[in-house]
Formats: structure tokens, C-alpha cells, sequence
């Protein structure tokens, strides 16, 4: 059965901090990665990552951006029939308390680049999204 998420990767103002979530549940428990969730019946992807944002940390976010949407096929073994909206958005530096989601923190771009921390969700795609995002806002290039 198909299953879709959305995810966010929420920087600072400046793109030089990244607001991640270390995971209380299943899968990827104790993992730091960005915030999302379950895109319920009825909703778009945006309006979904909007209520995760919401929900996860009663942070409002105004214009996200769509990075892109990966559709995983059936032969993946572990994202079979995934669809994941990955979104990017800038906002204040501003401190989240903990909640039965996870904790959250903002880390330097270091941290959440590094392909071989082994502390970050999934398979080190972020450091990829993260490379995307600052080349397309001409932070820092990485493609010519």
C-alpha cells in the first residue's frame, strides 16, 4: 500500500543552522532529522508539512519551498511504495521544548552534512537535501 510523508528541513535566517529533531520513537530512535510525518487523507503536502510543523514544535512556518519528491519503487526493501515531498523554510532561531515527539535542537550545518554521523536519520540523504538547498539559495555552490 502506498504510504506518503512530507518532510522539512527548517534553517535559520542566515543557513548556517539547521533545526533537527532527535527521534523518541521508532524508526530511527535517538536519531537526529528534520521535522514530519504522515500526509493524512484529504491534505496536500503542504498542508501537511504545515501541521507537522505545528504539531511537532507550535512553530508556524510561512512559504516552504518543495525541494523535491522522491518515489520509492515496490523492490525497495525498506521505503517500498514511499512518497516523500521534501520541503525547505528559513525562520527565527527560536528554542522548542521537548515533547513525546523528540528533542529538538539547532545544529550547525557541519553536523548535519557530515555523510558519516552516524547520529542522523536514515540513509545520510539530509547531507544531499542540505547541499541542494544551499546551492539553489546561492549560499554555497556545489554544482557548477
Amino acid at each position: 500500500m502506498p504510504k506518503n510523508f512530507v518532510l522539512i528541513l527548517l534553517f535559520n535566517q542566515k543557513y548556517n543552522r539547521i533545526l533537527l529533531m532527535q527521534r523518541h520513537k521508532p524508526p530511527f530512535a535517538n536519531c537526529w532529522n528534520g521535522l514530519g510525518g504522515k500526509i493524512e487523507p484529504g491534505e496536500t503536502p503542504l498542508t501537511a508539512i504545515k501541521r507537522e510543523c505545528v504539531e511537532e514544535t507550535a512553530l508556524t512556518i510561512g512559504k516552504p519551498k518543495l525541494l523535491l519528491t522522491c518515489i520509492y519503487p515496490k523492490s525497495n526493501s525498506i521505503n517500498n511504495q514511499v512518497t516523500l515531498h521534501v520541503f525547505y523554510d528559513s525562520i527565527a532561531e527560536l528554542s522548542v521544548k521537548p515533547n513525546s515527539e523528540g528533542c529538538y535542537a539547532w545544529k550547525d550545518l557541519d553536523f548535519a552534512m557530515d555523510a558519516n554521523n552516524k547520529s542522523i536519520a536514515g540513509f545520510s540523504n539530509l547531507h544531499q537535501f542540505i547541499k541542494e538547498i544551499l546551492d539553489l539559495e546561492n549560499i554555497q555552490k556545489f554544482y557548477n
